[in-house]
């Protein structure tokens, strides 16, 4: 119980210095307003050509659909910058020898930042979508508990992601790329852009197999069409994923740890 209560006080201090900053979060983030009405004019004209309804989404769903997305990816931490920084730098070789584990303290520091940027994007998309296309149709109460699960293991999978990346600056000093094609990947085959369905079939049913569609994909598709039988399948996914990569960072972390001990870092 100590060891929980310390990662707890950790995320408690994080939550409150984010909180000193939280309309810099809602300024920057009303940028989200801009995307989504470019987004709004681009689709209007696709549905005005091709139908009321395409990949099953009416236009209003379409850009319900682009906030979820947008939502969970500026949600994300800045782990990435914060611990290959520490790595290059050679500030882990002190954290090394404290009471806790460094990828845990990195989870439960990112949870403060995390928390206050999540409540200020649902706060800024609620806002955004009613204004732009109205409320979402067909949307019950009843389903939110299962769509806010599903977006914050999205969230969850996106940091293990990010700070597995992060930690191969033990070997490789420039690793941006790493981010920079995860981050690519999430924009396509995660359906960040457009949903899966457009895709081609053989593209789609890939893309429903690998990690990137259950970050930003699942938790948008549940938000506008709600079903148990997709919900309870994006939740192994989502749950075998988030296992994996937390043991991949664990893996990766001590892999560096000793290779820094045996080199004298």
């Amino acid at each position: 119980m100590k060891k929980l209560y310390k990662y707890l006080f950790i995320c408690k201090i994080s939550l409150s210095n984010n909180l000193v900053y939280v309309e810099n979060f809602i300024a920057r983030n009303f940028f989200l307003a801009f995307i989504i009405y470019i987004m709004l004019m681009l689709w209007e004209n696709i549905y005005g050509q091709k139908g009321d309804i395409i990949a099953g989404l009416s236009l209003s769903q379409m850009i319900w659909y682009l906030i979820v997305t947008e939502m969970v990816t500026l949600s994300r931490s800045d782990v990435f910058n914060e611990v290959s920084t520490d790595v290059k730098n050679g500030n882990i070789a002190y954290m090394l020898n404290k009471p806790y584990n460094y990828i845990l303290y990195c989870f439960s520091n990112s949870l403060g930042e995390i928390g206050v940027k999540l409540i200020t994007n649902i706060a800024i998309g609620l806002v955004i979508g009613i204004l732009y296309v109205g409320p979402l149709t067909g949307f019950k109460l009843i389903h939110l508990p299962f769509v806010i699960l599903s977006l914050l293991l999205g969230i969850g999978i996106n940091f293990f992601v990010h700070i597995s990346l992060s930690l191969t600056s033990f070997w490789v000093e420039e690793n941006s790329a790493f981010y920079w094609i995860y981050s690519k990947l999430v924009f396509t085959l995660g359906g960040m852009l457009i949903p899966l369905e457009m895709f081609p079939e053989w593209i789609e049913k890939i893309a429903r197999k690998l990690p990137f569609a259950y970050v930003t994909y699942s938790p948008a598709r549940l938000a506008v069409d709600f079903s148990f039988s997709s919900f309870s399948k994006a939740l192994f996914f989502q749950l075998g994923y988030l296992l994996f990569f937390f043991l991949l960072s664990m893996f990766i972390y001590r892999k560096g740890v000793k290779a820094l001990n045996v080199n004298g870092g």
